[in-house]
């Protein structure tokens, strides 16, 4: 093997390494929050467990660090810990939108964390219906409340059948483990 040839393996090597990294960078918006506050991430299931803080300043945040496994975490606001967004932390750069509850936080930037997205807003917009059919059956008589009551059904249905839609797109990853590791479906009638 010639010196070239070394060289070339070498810097190919280094290459290889750096599109192996396992770092992450997290990139947050918090337009609507105070600067100066401070964000807190931990482990969602074990959340005395503190994985970083920062403060907002001038509307955003920012947090850094290296994981060799994918971890499922949150984000929070320690003045309103509603304030808060549920994630996959993985190597990669991920964006965060906090804002102050109810208002849905969102996040993004890595495969999982589009999927983990796109599931919360359709869950999001079938509970939304759901809400407002509550609110409807308050104040109607008995036979639309019966006819209501199957609208509501459907829903949960729609609801369950994302959830499940998901994990199978998922199936050969930490979201679709995560999914079949911690939801139930209901029983129908």
């Amino acid at each position: 093997m010639t010196y070239r040839n070394v060289i070339r393996l070498a810097a190919a090597g280094m290459v290889f390494c750096a599109c192996q990294s396992d770092s992450y960078k997290i990139k947050g918006y918090a337009s609507q929050l105070k600067d100066g506050d401070t964000i807190t991430l931990t482990l969602e299931d074990q959340q005395q467990k503190i994985l970083g803080q920062t403060l907002i300043s001038e509307g955003t945040f920012a947090l850094s660090g290296t994981t060799d496994t994918t971890v499922f975490c949150r984000a929070y606001l320690n003045s309103n810990p509603l304030s808060s967004v549920s994630f996959f932390l993985e190597p990669g750069n991920i964006t965060i939108e906090l804002n102050p509850y109810p208002v849905q936080s969102r996040v993004s930037g890595t495969v999982l964390n589009n999927e983990w997205q796109k599931l919360n807003d359709e869950v999001q917009t079938l509970g939304d219906k759901l809400i407002k059919l509550a609110e409807a059956s308050a104040r109607t008589d008995a036979k639309d409340r019966r006819q209501l009551q199957s609208i509501v059904d459907s829903l949960h249905r729609e609801i369950s059948g994302c959830i499940k839609s998901t994990a199978q797109r998922n199936k050969d990853n930490v979201l679709g483990k995560y999914i079949e590791d911690n939801y139930k479906e209901p029983e129908f009638k």
